[in-house]
């Protein structure tokens, strides 16, 4: 699975490399815990990697985006619109399920394939459209399909309720869709305490723990990752493969222990793993 790095500092070592290619990520936080300026951040990474970057947005205008971008001080972001490499999608106002299953698909068709970095800030709207939850799911589940066509996703959920109070019933189905799922949490009024943590990311490994994080001018969302100093996954080293190879002669064993050659397992131990399938497959004599 190819990774993009995400252009959020410390971001990419806490999902083992960035967001999988042709992903959907979900972050999710209450107002003002920064979710458009990650979002912005992911979009410039890959601008200023020379890929084409979509901004769909369905609250705030294109020129309250630019403003924010700005705020953060990259003054830059306008001349990515002048060359057409950064496309805004301005959906606010409009039906969102005419615009999901009749508007984007025509938008999707030109751009299917160009690998393009695609942000959906808020998906909330999306979610309050309908209160029928199967309505609700077939929508979102229609605006993934569709965006990851052209490239890799990355959408916000505003959280509503008490600071810091876990994930909403609202932003439920969002997550259970999505491949990674980003959480944003702020505690405290007056020194805030703001903390990230990686909840969910299909087929990678990625930190089970929280992480402070805080915004500097110029770079923007920056976490703090020294929590992770010398906590990285274990990799299968050729010794074990071998290992396996003698005790097991099966085509199917070797095409396992080559998967997991790649895999990230996290904590769990190489040696384990291997002793494990060893006493699961071999023939008693």
């Amino acid at each position: 699975m190819k990774k993009l790095k995400t252009g959020i500092l410390g971001l990419d070592s806490l999902l083992d490399g960035g967001f999988n290619e042709h992903s959907a990520t979900i972050l999710v936080g209450s107002a003002g815990t920064g979710k458009t300026t990650m979002a912005l951040q992911f979009l410039r990474k890959g601008l200023e990697t020379g890929s084409d970057a979509i901004y769909i947005t369905l609250e705030e205008s294109r020129a309250q985006i630019m403003e924010e971008a700005k705020s953060m001080g990259w003054e830059d972001i306008g001349t990515y619109v002048d060359k057409g490499s950064l496309v805004f999608l301005e959906a606010g106002g409009k039906d969102l399920a005419d615009f999901i299953r009749e508007e984007l698909p025509q938008f999707v068709t030109e751009w299917e394939g160009s690998k393009a970095r695609i942000v959906i800030d808020p998906l909330t709207p999306v979610i309050w459209a309908h209160e029928n939850k199967y309505e609700q799911r077939s929508l979102i589940s229609e605006l993934f399909k569709q965006t990851k066509r052209v490239g890799t996703v990355f959408s916000t959920v505003e959280e509503h309720g008490t600071t810091g109070e876990m994930t909403g019933s609202e932003t439920i189905i969002p997550m259970y869709l999505a491949d990674t799922v980003v959480h944003l949490n702020v505690l405290g009024m007056g020194d805030l305490q703001r903390s990230i943590k990686i909840t969910k990311s299909r087929q990678s490994w990625h930190s089970e723990g929280g992480h402070p994080y805080r915004f500097v001018l110029g770079l923007g969302f920056v976490v703090d990752t020294s929590a992770m100093d010398g906590k990285r996954p274990a990799k299968l080293d050729i010794k074990l493969k071998q290992k396996a190879f003698q005790e097991i002669n099966s085509e199917h064993i070797k095409r396992i222990v080559n998967l997991l050659e790649n895999a990230d397992l996290g904590d769990m131990k190489p040696e384990r793993i291997i002793n494990m399938l060893i006493d699961d497959y071999k023939v008693p004599q």
